[in-house]
């Protein structure tokens, strides 16, 4: 298993972090012409897989990848930073307990600065679910497609995470519609977790499949496949539409009620409409 070296522990309130991205194009005004550093683990395995994906992928900036301890000298306002983050988030609210929850995620991490060990200034975060070869390379690909999305976005505002997928939405949903949609049965409700169902609510192509083939069809870069992805934020789960091409998210909403375990058939209708 591949291991990453500088794993920072943080404890997530609900006020200490309020999105996924900073859209603020004014904290973005020297990105392009700045670098973006990979911080670097101790696993050699590991900073190879890296190095070949930002070799072949990153496109937003010149890249280099450092060591922990070369940050401090590195800091500039040319300087961007990304490395490994794991969160912990623990809440109790209500009296029934259902919306009792604690969970801890890693996440990729970019950000201006770094003090006792802390982030300071996060850029992007995106969830990574485990620590693997296809994993760091749909993670790395999302952040750029961020980066690229706040660049086309081009507003002096860093909106909060409902009006960025808003924003996301309104320009993006209508393309799932011209690709092929890639969904596994586990994870979605009953009334739609087979072929029959979902034809009801939603009347473009999709496929029933296996988790292997979203993670080919990612190795691959197919532009045609759309899959979808259940990322936590705070005490809320999210439902993201996925480009299996360059990891660009088409789509996400907050999955609502008692149990927001299982993909349900509003999100298909949305997108259907």
């Amino acid at each position: 298993m591949i291991k990453k070296l500088s794993l920072i522990l943080l404890l997530l309130s609900s006020y200490c972090y309020s999105q996924e991205i900073n859209t603020d194009i004014r904290e973005y005004k020297s990105f392009k012409e700045g670098t973006t550093y990979f911080v670097m683990s101790s696993d050699k395995k590991y900073n190879k897989i890296v190095n070949d994906i930002l070799t072949k992928y990153w496109t937003v900036n010149k890249f280099e990848m450092i060591k922990s301890n070369q940050i401090e000298n590195l800091k500039g306002d040319g300087s961007f930073f990304v490395d490994q983050v794991e969160y912990s988030f623990s809440r109790t609210a209500g009296t029934t307990g259902a919306l009792n929850m604690a969970y801890g995620v890693t996440k990729l991490a970019m950000f201006k600065d770094f003090k006792k060990n802390t982030p300071k200034d996060l850029m992007s975060l995106v969830q990574i679910d485990k620590i693997s070869p296809l994993e760091m390379l749909f993670s790395i690909q999302m952040m750029q497609s961020q980066i690229n999305f706040v660049f086309d976005l081009n507003k002096k505002k860093d909106l909060d995470i409902k009006d960025y997928l808003d924003e996301v939405n309104e320009r993006n949903k209508k393309r799932i519609q011209s690709k092929t949609l890639y969904v596994t049965r586990n994870g979605m409700k009953d009334e739609i977790d087979h072929e029959e169902g979902l034809k009801k609510i939603y009347n473009y192509k999709f496929i029933f499949t296996t988790p292997e083939d979203i993670q080919k069809a990612i190795e691959d870069q197919n532009e045609d496949v759309v899959f979808t992805k259940v990322i936590n934020y705070k005490n809320l789960k999210f439902v993201l539409f996925i480009c299996a091409k360059n990891s660009e998210l088409l789509y996400g909403r907050v999955m609502t009620g008692f149990n927001q375990q299982e993909i349900g058939p509003k999100f298909f209708k949305d997108i259907n409409d």
